[in-house]
């Protein structure tokens, strides 16, 4: 599972406020929504992706997380929108560039969190994630 950190990313985008419950579904978040319908019909992954807010560490902005069936971009519950769209981003790069070798990674009981890191964010994940931003340059910001 891939933990998008805080450090050295906007960490304005992590605001001192806890929302209660789940930005998806509040008003003012409709952007969020729409970055997320064009990144399913524009840059699609081999599995769905489900998108979800949880509690999670104020350094841990996001995660990836491979499921039989999905993959589960859970995203932490305290970001603000802009901060939400930016962290679907790079989470959305891990869907598309997931490999047979995370998969045996992240099995493995003793996995060093740094090391599955650093497999993680490879030159694959680093395509999928120009990728993405590129489309959300081109084909998302610049087309209401």
């Amino acid at each position: 599972m891939c933990q998008m950190q805080a450090a050295g990313f906007k960490a304005a985008s992590l605001a001192g406020t806890c929302y209660s419950g789940s930005f998806l579904t509040r008003k003012g978040f409709d952007e969020f929504r729409r970055v997320v319908s064009r990144l399913r019909k524009l840059c699609p992954t081999g599995k769905p992706v489900v998108i979800r807010t949880a509690w999670l560490p104020k350094t841990t902005l996001g995660e990836c997380i491979r499921r039989p069936s999905r993959f589960v971009i859970r995203l932490n519950n305290r970001l603000d929108e802009q901060g939400a769209i930016e962290t679907v981003l790079h989470e959305w790069g891990h869907a598309l560039a997931w490999n047979y070798s995370l998969d045996s990674l992240a099995k493995q009981p003793d996995v060093d969190r740094d090391e599955f890191e650093r497999a993680s964010h490879d030159a694959a994940w680093g395509c999928a994630y120009a990728r993405v931003w590129r489309t959300y340059a081109v084909d998302i910001l610049a087309r209401p």
